[in-house]
């Protein structure tokens, strides 16, 4: 009897997990041509330490990037990072990078960029300009975007998938991070070099898909 009743709860399980798992399988990444698609978007960076170098990421990106090749000047780029989600792969150092000594993760939780202007800067390059706030600092930053093409999605019938990328460097103390004893130590660097990289899908006009 009790092994029946075992079996009788696992079926119940079953059922009302597979609902759920269905749906956000099927709910997918959005395919809008705008909205970064969040595991195949990326935000790294490299940081001196006293003499070698330390890498990490933020594993919470989100944003959409729309740049229409005929008309740039008409886009929009807006990025979020989670300052929660830093990770240089050290459980202790990411700890301390989210105290008030640097990010302050509490109080600011996010660092975002939001575009004012794009133009042209030469085949597949924009100058992106806008907005970068780091805790309590807003400066106006000019990042070069590339696009990287437009592909069609080997694995999502009638989706176009289009790839981004960016590099710029800043300096951390200009945004009140690490400011404290760390930076009169001399153990942590001034300047940070940060990579980012996204994909956006696109439905494809005039597609039809094929039948199931």
């Amino acid at each position: 009897m009790r092994r029946h009743h075992l079996l009788a709860l696992a079926l119940l399980a079953f059922v009302c997990v597979l609902p759920l798992s269905a749906l956000a399988e099927e709910a997918g990444p959005p395919v809008d041509g705008k909205t970064l698609d969040p595991a195949h978007t990326a935000a790294t960076f490299r940081i001196r330490h006293i003499v070698g170098t330390i890498a990490g990421r933020c594993n919470t990106v989100s944003g959409s990037i729309d740049i229409p090749a005929k008309a740039p000047a008409k886009g929009h780029v807006q990025l979020t990072l989670a300052t929660d989600s830093v990770d240089t792969g050290v459980a202790a150092r990411d700890k301390h990078l989210r105290t008030p000594d640097f990010f302050d993760a509490a109080t600011f939780p996010q660092m975002t960029f939001t575009s004012t202007a794009i133009t042209p800067a030469g085949k597949g390059v924009y100058r992106v300009t806008g907005r970068l706030t780091i805790k309590d600092v807003t400066k106006t930053v000019t990042i070069p975007v590339r696009y990287t093409g437009t592909k069609a999605h080997p694995a999502m019938p009638c989706v176009d998938v289009s790839g981004y990328e960016a590099s710029l460097t800043l300096n951390r103390l200009d945004y009140h991070v690490g400011t404290g004893k760390f930076f009169k130590m001399g153990m942590v660097g001034d300047m940070v070099e940060i990579r980012l990289s996204g994909e956006v899908l696109a439905p494809r006009p005039g597609c039809v898909k094929p039948a199931q």
